[in-house]
């Protein structure tokens, strides 16, 4: 397999590692071109549609950005309130060709501890207080789920992997 290039609508280094990463453990080889797009959508998308937008208007922008790429994703985390009206955080994650091939992949649904539901409700910017979780806890359980929030990198993750494979399978590289 040749190696690819890949165009990312995003400059953020975590985004970007996470996606390195998740290349590297289905075994592709690629260069990876972070591309500084807009998203379209709120910086704090709290539905599933502005999610799913901003994931679909970052692939594109950073594929007509990138000519020689073979491909490009969006990725775009956000928040969806769920039946019982609590937040849910997800991953949306999109893969856009020069082929027509536009298709996306959401993570799985993380619910919100109350702490941040609270924070959300009021329409804050959860990425203001998120370190503040239970910053004076040590118990380990407290310190993963704190991590798991800030950093998001298994909802990241799991959307990029499972959009690529389904792209990856249907292309012959």
């Amino acid at each position: 397999m040749k190696t690819l290039k890949i165009a990312v609508g995003t400059t953020y280094e975590q985004k970007i590692q996470f996606l390195k990463e998740t290349l590297e453990e289905i075994g592709i080889m690629a260069e990876v071109l972070p591309t500084k797009v807009e998203s379209g959508v709120s910086d704090q998308p709290v539905s599933e549609k502005e999610t799913l937008t901003g994931s679909i208007n970052r692939a594109k922008q950073a594929l007509s950005q990138n000519p020689d790429a073979d491909f490009a994703v969006g990725i775009e985390v956000g928040y969806d309130l769920n039946s019982d009206r609590k937040y849910e955080m997800f991953c949306s994650a999109t893969i856009t060709d020069r082929k027509g091939f536009l298709e996306t992949s959401f993570s799985s649904r993380f619910l919100l501890p109350n702490y941040h539901q609270n924070i959300l409700k009021k329409k804050l910017y959860l990425g203001e207080y998120v370190r503040k979780y239970s910053e004076d806890k040590t118990d380990p359980i407290t310190n993963y789920l704190r991590d798991f929030i800030i950093y998001r990198k298994f909802l990241i993750k799991e959307a990029v992997r499972n959009i690529l494979l389904r792209y990856l399978k249907q292309e012959d590289f």
